[in-house]
């Protein structure tokens, strides 16, 4: 959990355009669910999956700036279906990502 935390919180600082990224707890007898919020430019619905394949980048993220191997989101997608978790990305209201990971039975 430690290493699919810090993994979407590096992507949220990274691409989360220059905005400190929310980190939410929501917790009831049945499950918890973690949220990472960030401010960036979102990711399209079409590529909200594919992110979570080893290697995959979106073109946007391909500066010197920003750069990256493009394998901390599929880390965290293994890790998660290793230890029975959930993760997912929406977007975020008002601009940006909400990425979940959810603990627990209740779906």
């Amino acid at each position: 959990l430690k290493r699919i935390l810090a993994n979407l919180l590096e992507n949220a600082l990274r691409y989360g355009g220059g905005t400190a990224p929310r980190v939410e707890l929501d917790c009831n007898r049945r499950r918890a669910e973690i949220r990472v919020l960030d401010r960036g430019p979102g990711i399209p619905e079409g590529e909200r999956e594919a992110v979570f394949q080893p290697f995959y980048r979106l073109e946007a993220s391909r500066s010197r700036d920003t750069g990256g191997s493009g394998l901390g989101l599929a880390i965290v997608r293994q890790l998660a279906d290793a230890n029975g978790l959930q993760v997912w990305l929406e977007p975020r209201p008002g601009g940006g990502t909400l990425a979940r990971v959810r603990l627990g039975t209740s779906y």
